[in-house]
């Protein structure tokens, strides 16, 4: 099954820079292994996306990516989770360039995804300003929001997959 062949209610929207590759660093789950090389070495774990992929095959669970990196900069590295993610930053035309493209780029997509009522964002660009914008305005709109902030160097922890799995869980009950 597809990531995103199903009815988004609980969407999840990756970065890969800092959040699924540690940028300058390794991964807290000590299995970290060189998935390839674009712009320098990428490493990754391969039990951090099993765990992904698992997460983006639950009921109720749409998986999106939200990131600079191409698709064939992502299909050009292995292990990787979401082969089949669509980018939410290259569905649309052009943002006008006043603040932050990401935040920009999500506020379109959910604008024609009135379906989606929780998202979990994984960005490691989640300043406190950031965030604090963030849950105001998904707030506003109604959208319950699990907002990870992980550490550049580091990415997704055991600690944060957790949490989107429980986050996870509750579309299978909703």
């Amino acid at each position: 099954m597809g990531c995103n062949t199903q009815v988004v209610t609980h969407a999840l929207v990756v970065d890969v820079d800092g959040v699924v590759s540690p940028v300058g660093g390794h991964t807290d789950w000590g299995d970290d292994v060189l998935a390839g090389d674009v712009f320098g070495p990428v490493y990754t774990s391969p039990a951090m996306c099993a765990r992904l992929d698992r997460l983006a095959d639950q009921p109720g669970v749409t998986c999106w990516w939200l990131t600079s990196w191409s698709e064939q900069m992502r299909t050009a590295v292995a292990p990787f989770p979401g082969r089949s993610w669509v980018d939410i930053g290259a569905e649309k035309e052009p943002l006008p360039s006043s603040g932050w493209w990401k935040l920009q780029a999500l506020r379109q997509w959910l604008g024609s995804h009135d379906e989606v009522t929780s998202l979990a964002w994984c960005e490691d660009h989640l300043s406190p300003s950031r965030t604090e914008v963030a849950k105001r305005w998904l707030t506003h709109l109604g959208v319950d929001s699990l907002l990870i902030a992980p550490d550049t160097r580091v990415g997704l922890t055991p600690h944060d997959l957790a949490e989107l799995e429980t986050w996870g869980d509750r579309a299978r009950t909703t």
